[in-house]
């Protein structure tokens, strides 16, 4: 019998549901790129090892809401005003710590376990390299102009960990110190600036939010500043009401005048929920427009100095719609002449004023984006003899081909060699020409993710010396198809001015690895710099922390001549191996700086055996330690354990792709049950990008995995032997005959088409975002991310029968969560992610938290 459903709105602000998997310790942490509806994942996967997978294009497609209650509601709280101004907003804010503060802190406490170190095992790596570290996601990177052997102050900043700080950068294992907790009220910072001005180096300059364009980048709250090194930090008073709400990308000063400060803003997202959905832009009215804005009374007020047409919000939208163009993610001085400036706004190309703000001139005008998102450009000048301005360019764009799969375009880099000219010509330095392996080092270099991950330095000092960095070229390394030319191509550096490179991305030291000899960079390449004295001791940030370089080269090319290269391939390799660090070292240990998507614990020891995925960095394993291990690559999705037999477990790395392991986490023994999603995924069904999977709570052996429709497993993914003699994931220990054969996995069909079928009624469309298994026989609720909410009490019979429960009194936005009552399967609660305010422009329900 049915429950009569009473769905009610606890809260009009966040009242959080905890979700039980370990009994009121361990919460979800919010994480992760969105799936692409419109241009599905442009996953790079390996045919030869089911790991590493690149990001998804653009993010989402559909719609989000909700009523004209959100608008009496705003109207109440504002009155007698028409609005709430962002003052009373910051005010709001102010008021809200000081509660905190003040206010009780429960009965609990919380004892932080890590991850302070990620041990990654070789099957970690994305080469299969020697074990190494990583931490997480790195956005921004200063080093100081102080920076000598015996002291290295550098600063990093973590797309979700704060400001991190070192003394000594410079020495074998680096001492981190977290120096914005408690001063900057948000751990997701976008840029880094010392101050020029400041000789001393203590002046720094911190911009919030971060400008990555993915659906975590989250949203800031401003920029801020420090006078003493980073022992404190303030607000920058004006910057609030230009930036809060959007991530600041780009800082600069003026180096005649300290209080002259420019800074860019871009898009980022508020909202996401672990399920990968959920994420928007704050309503209208609330969010400044993206652009360039200039302070000329040291920060106390900005005015916009450069906007732009942008994107608007599509309230009926999944995501809003709203994207990349318009924002500023590069500003920079002339090195010749301190009046000269240059940004780029994105999808629009780079511009120059050479009154020092006054007026500006676009001297690089880039085509559409054919795509929609906008194209992103990165840019560095550099000082010539004779007084003129070099700038390399870099143009994000995105991946095109013929019908035959010929180039069209791809991401590119330019230069012109005067800058200050009036039209000031570009030199293509990149080409998709493979027998050139000057021009096509460079050619394709961030992918199709330009938007989240670039970089271009050249520097000072140096005008023919430049580092671009962008994605792992995985095709050239050798756990993946394709000829292992490279050693990566993430991050490559010049010394002729962009005419050839060599590949930086693994070092020349020969650590031994299973099918990868020497330290290697993580993918995703996002921030450098290097010590002023000597740049050939540099840092590159990425997803997976922090590395820095010897500061010395050697020739490995000698190593091409094993790889097995024929042709342009064994060209090309002994091209970008003949300068290469001679020593890579990862400075990762004690930077606590991973995003978790979600966590599992043992059933059986929920204290002491613990997986967590997190972004780009795996599914990492706790064990009682605050050192956790990484036992398999690619991104971390969901993971569980069997309620009977906790050593049967699985992860996901996106969409529902799923390895297994018998044998707890063992790195040998993962084995990999996904064919069907592995195509369904290509073709046929939607699915986010970290689509929910689940472990039955009570049945042995049972698994759910949610796309379009609900997918079951009564054996883990199959018959054990049958698995580990044919589909070990590794492709280096076992068997991995049957990979991408259709033969590993035995998933079934456990629902009909939960988000999509029409016979459901309204709020169709993409995917499911929820799974959640009751502590019964065989109640699981199934939540869409347009809002549909279903129940089966027979989760494990042959033909589950499912029944909505939610009705258009309850929004049609992502249900960010749902808390089943432990002791009753029919008392939950449903939370909601979304603003309000759109729904009430969409004309669509209200509301954030409910119970069932």
């Amino acid at each position: 019998m049915r429950r009569r459903l009473t769905f009610g709105v606890l809260a009009a602000f966040a009242v959080l549901a905890a979700v039980g998997a370990i009994a009121a310790a361990i919460g979800r942490d919010h994480a992760e790129k969105d799936a692409a509806e419109a241009s599905r994942a442009s996953a790079e996967k390996s045919h030869t090892a089911p790991a590493r997978i690149e990001k998804v294009t653009r993010g989402e497609g559909e719609s989000e809401e909700a009523s004209t209650a959100a608008q009496e509601a705003y109207a109440d709280r504002a009155y007698p005003a028409a609005s709430i101004s962002p003052v009373q907003v910051k005010t709001s804010h102010g008021a809200d710590h000081q509660i905190r503060v003040r206010g009780g802190r429960g009965h609990g406490s919380w004892r932080a376990i890590g991850p302070d170190t990620l041990n990654v095992d070789t099957l970690g790596t994305q080469s299969f390299g020697p074990p190494t570290q990583w931490s997480g996601r790195e956005t921004a990177l200063a080093v100081s102009p102080k920076c000598s052997d015996e002291a290295c102050r550098v600063y990093v900043a973590a797309a979700g960990g704060g400001i991190w700080m070192t003394q000594d950068a410079l020495s074998a294992h680096p001492a981190w110190q977290q120096i914005s907790d408690g001063e900057i009220p948000t751990t997701a910072i976008g840029s880094l600036l010392i101050d020029p001005t400041d000789a001393s180096g203590r002046t720094i300059y911190v911009g919030t939010g971060e400008p990555n364009g993915s659906s975590d980048s989250e949203a800031g709250l401003g920029l801020y500043k420090s006078t003493d090194g980073g022992a404190h930090w303030a607000l920058v008073p004006g910057s609030w009401d230009v930036a809060k709400d959007r991530a600041i990308g780009a800082i600069a000063i003026d180096p005649n005048d300290p209080t002259h400060i420019f800074i860019g803003t871009d898009v980022a997202r508020h909202g996401l929920s672990s399920r990968s959905g959920g994420r928007y832009t704050p309503p209208d009215g609330r969010t400044p427009p993206l652009g360039l804005y200039e302070s000329k009374d040291g920060g106390a007020s900005f005015t916009a100095n450069t906007i732009k047409p942008q994107d608007t919000v599509n309230p009926g939208s999944a995501n809003g719609a709203d994207f990349y163009k318009g924002g500023v993610t590069s500003i920079q001085y002339d090195p010749n002449d301190s009046s000269t400036l240059y940004f780029t706004i994105w999808d629009y190309g780079l511009f120059r004023s050479t009154n020092n703000g006054a007026t500006n001139t676009e001297i690089y005008t880039g085509d559409p984006d054919p795509v929609g998102s906008g194209i992103r450009y990165e840019f560095s000048p550099a000082k010539l003899a004779g007084g003129k301005t070099r700038i390399y360019l870099t143009v994000g764009s995105n991946q095109k081909f013929t019908d035959t799969g010929e180039w069209v375009d791809a991401s590119k880099l330019l230069r012109t060699d005067d800058a200050q000219a009036a039209t000031p010509v570009w030199q293509p330095l990149s080409a998709p020409t493979k027998s050139d392996p000057g021009k096509y080092a460079t050619w394709n270099f961030c992918r199709g993710q330009c938007w989240y991950d670039q970089f271009i330095v050249s520097p000072a000092g140096r005008p023919d010396t430049v580092f671009i960095g962008g994605v792992m070229q995985y095709e050239e390394l050798p756990p993946y198809g394709g000829a292992d030319s490279s050693n990566g191509r993430a991050v490559m550096q010049s010394t002729d001015g962009g005419v050839h490179w060599t590949d930086m991305t693994a070092d020349a030291s020969n650590r031994p690895g299973l099918k990868f000899n020497g330290e290697s960079m993580h993918p995703d390449q996002h921030a450098f710099a290097y010590v002023p004295t000597n740049p050939d001791i540099w840092f590159a940030g990425s997803d997976g922390g922090l590395i820095r370089s010897s500061g010395s080269y050697a020739d490995n090319s000698a190593d091409c001549d094993h790889r097995g290269l024929t042709g342009d391939d064994y060209t090309d390799c002994k091209a970008w191996l003949s300068r290469i660090p001679t020593v890579l070292t990862t400075l990762n240990a004690g930077l606590n700086t991973l995003q978790f998507q979600q966590l599992s614990a043992n059933p059986l020891d929920p204290l002491g055996d613990v997986l967590g995925g997190t972004q780009d960095n795996g599914t990492l394993a706790y064990s009682g330690s605050p050192t956790w291990f990484l036992p398999v690559t690619g991104d971390g999705g969901d993971s569980g354990f069997d309620p009977t037999n906790p050593q049967m477990r699985f992860h996901t790395y996106t969409g529902a792709l799923m390895d297994v392991n018998f044998h707890g986490n063992d790195p040998k023994t993962w084995v990999w049950n996904s064919d069907l999603f592995n195509n369904l995924e290509g073709c046929c069904e939607l699915a986010a990008f970290y689509a929910p999977a689940i472990a039955d709570t009570q049945v042995h052996g049972q698994l759910f995995a949610g796309l379009e429709h609900v997918y079951r497993t009564k054996d883990f993914g199959g018959d054990q032997a049958t698995l580990e003699a044919h589909c070990n994931t590794t492709n280096a220990f076992g068997t991995s005959d049957w990979l991408y054969t259709g033969k590993c996995g035995d998933w079934t069909v456990a629902s009909p088409n939960l988000a999509n079928d029409a016979a459901y009624g309204s709020k169709a469309g993409s995917y499911i975002v929820e799974l959640d298994r009751a502590n019964d026989a065989g109640t699981m609720y199934v939540g869409t991310r347009r809002g549909r909410i279903f129940i089966t009490r027979d989760a494990s019979a042959a033909s589950p029968t499912y029944t909505r429960i939610d009705t258009d009194a309850q929004p049609k936005r992502m249900p960010s969560g749902i808390s089943i009552d432990p002791t009753d399967p029919l008392h939950l609660f449903v939370t909601y992610s979304g603003y309000n305010a759109y729904a009430a422009a969409a004309g669509t329900a209200p509301g954030h938290v409910f119970e069932v």
